[in-house]
């Protein structure tokens, strides 16, 4: 950046305005597979600290530019699958790190140790092809399972993602695998390519060792193509490498730690198979056929397993954007009325609920569903479908034995509402919260009893949880200060009551109040959300006990 500013004879500042203003426009220019990256974003270059709390190198670049320009910069920045804007700080995308980067190496070439001799700048459509290389060097059991599956299914069918899932709908009659599940699998394995994979700092690392044997040397150049061209070559290096074994893989692995990241493989597959669902389900709310006169439709949602409850006339339409690219109107003017709630879908916008009508265009929103739309108030636009899936979910299915999910599926409402709305008496409600109150007495005296058997206990900490009974919050927080591991089994019993109904929209269809509804609405989606963080952790266990390594 100082040979920039010197070269420009201008400031700091003026010279990222210009540098970023410049790349901005390339990028912008280019096709997203041949836009440009610096090779230390794919490597994740220099990497975090190892703590929060570790101070950073150098000397941070503050960014004085006009408004818009930083929101361009990110749009046209490399971001590797599985990486957010805000995340985890292993899955956080890079994006103004990748802008300043490659707009510097593009007008001033620079390295150091660790990136001596590898090829400073790759195309978007290389750098993303060798991160899916170092992924299958580094895939778990969990994520080798559907990668396998799915490379025999594609050798089998030639099957591609846009295909007509319809068209060999008679092969289940021949004897060949079944068309359905060969699409899942497909969508399953893509979407844990592309977008849901797991991040860590050893992944890093074998991305840096694929780097130096393809991008490094004589050989870089040929490299380059190989992965940016994405043929023959490049398949065939794909599978040795998700198949990699002994001398190889000794060398794939090299400098990277022995850790079981099963867990992280397991929960990468869970994710991938909830976008594919959730996808499914969005096509299940538009294509429905419109004469549909069901009374009831129901649809499983798996993972978590949780089942749907949809009324017949209930549809959701997508109609196309006018010649100005405009969205479609009475639809736009209804949601914008509060009377549909409207979700990104495929390249237009999606509105839901319709019913049929004869005038034009042919439906109208569904009569009282104001609660329901008012309690999506604030959610950003993609999260609309799972609001929907939320407020749809029978609360009170009951599953054949055998087929139950692996997480509970139950809507506890907080006893101050219960009563509020005059599903329990005060009496009751007092009754409860006595309850509550002596199970969580009952496991602070547990936790104290951990504590007391703890050679590394004393006898003053143990009186300072011993007057912290009072206080739940207080208790727990002085609990896992003095030891994480006896501290984390403390938990607080909440006061609740299990909502003994169906659906959401069971609720509005039965007459219940509009600010019952409005708010049920509200805790469902709270709590469809919590649920699916435990599934997500039931894959992560689920998968170590069954692909992790055993002592």
């Amino acid at each position: 950046m100082a040979t920039v500013t010197a070269r420009w004879g201008t400031s700091r500042d003026e010279a990222v305005r210009r540098l970023l203003t410049e790349h901005v426009q390339a990028q912008e220019d280019r096709e997203p597979e041949d836009r440009l990256t610096h090779i230390s974003t794919v490597l994740r270059y220099p990497p975090l600290p190892l703590g929060r709390r570790t101070p950073r190198a150098g000397r941070p670049l503050r960014l004085r530019v006009p408004d818009g320009l930083l929101e361009r910069a990110r749009a046209v920045s490399l971001r590797l699958p599985g990486q957010y804007a805000r995340s985890h700080r292993d899955y956080q995308a890079r994006t103004l790190t990748d802008a300043v980067m490659t707009a510097i190496a593009v007008t001033e070439p620079f390295t150091d140790d660790f990136l001596d001799g590898l090829v400073p700048l790759l195309r978007h459509r290389a750098a993303l092809s060798l991160w899916q290389l170092a992924t299958a060097a580094t895939s778990t059991g969990p994520e080798k399972a559907v990668l396998v599956e799915a490379g025999r299914a594609r050798a089998h069918t030639g099957w591609a993602p846009d295909a007509d899932a319809d068209a060999d709908a008679d092969a289940e009659d021949s004897g060949e695998a079944d068309p359905a599940r060969i699409r899942h699998v497909q969508l399953v394995a893509e979407a844990l390519e592309d977008d849901v994979a797991w991040h860590s700092p050893e992944r890093f690392k074998v991305a840096a060792n694929l780097a130096r044997s393809l991008l490094a040397g004589p050989g870089a150049e040929t490299g380059e193509r190989l992965l940016y061209e994405q043929g023959a070559d490049w398949h065939e290096l794909y599978q040795d490498t998700l198949h990699a074994a002994g001398e190889r893989k000794t060398r794939l692995l090299q400098d990277t730690t022995s850790y079981d990241f099963s867990g992280r493989g397991g929960a990468a597959v869970w994710r991938a198979r909830r976008k594919v669902d959730l996808q499914d389900f969005e096509d299940w709310l538009v294509f429905r056929p419109a004469d549909d006169v069901t009374e009831v439709t129901e649809r499983q949602m798996n993972p978590p397993g949780w089942m749907l409850r949809l009324p017949g006339a209930w549809h959701a339409a997508a109609p196309a954007h006018t010649p100005a690219g405009l969205l479609q109107e009475p639809y736009a003017q209804w949601a914008d009325d509060g009377k549909l709630l409207r979700f990104p879908f495929r390249n237009r916008q999606a509105f839901w609920p319709l019913t049929r009508q004869p005038q034009a265009p042919g439906w109208r929103p569904v009569s009282g569903i104001e609660p329901v739309v008012a309690a999506a108030a604030g959610l950003r636009p993609e999260q609309i479908s799972g609001f929907i899936e939320a407020v749809l979910l029978d609360w009170s299915h009951e599953f054949e034995p055998g087929d139950e999910p692996a997480v509970r599926i139950a809507l506890e409402l907080p006893v101050g509402k219960a009563h509020e709305f005059g599903f329990l008496t005060a009496e009751e409600q007092h009754e409860t919260m006595a309850e509550a109150r002596a199970l969580t007495k009952r496991t602070m005296e547990a936790v104290i009893k951990a504590f007391r058997q703890d050679d590394e206990s004393d006898e003053d900490r143990l009186e300072l949880l011993r007057q912290a009974r009072g206080n739940a919050r207080e208790f727990g927080s002085l609990a896992r200060q003095f030891d994480k591991r006896i501290g984390s089994k403390f938990l607080i019993t909440r006061a609740t009551w299990q909502w003994p109904g169906g659906s959401v929209v069971d609720t509005l269809l039965s007459g219940h109040r509009p600010d019952l509804v409005q708010w049920l609405a509200t805790w469902a989606r709270r709590n469809t959300t919590l649920t699916l963080e435990y599934s997500m952790q039931d894959a992560w266990d689920r998968a170590f006990d069954q692909y992790g390594r055993r002592m």
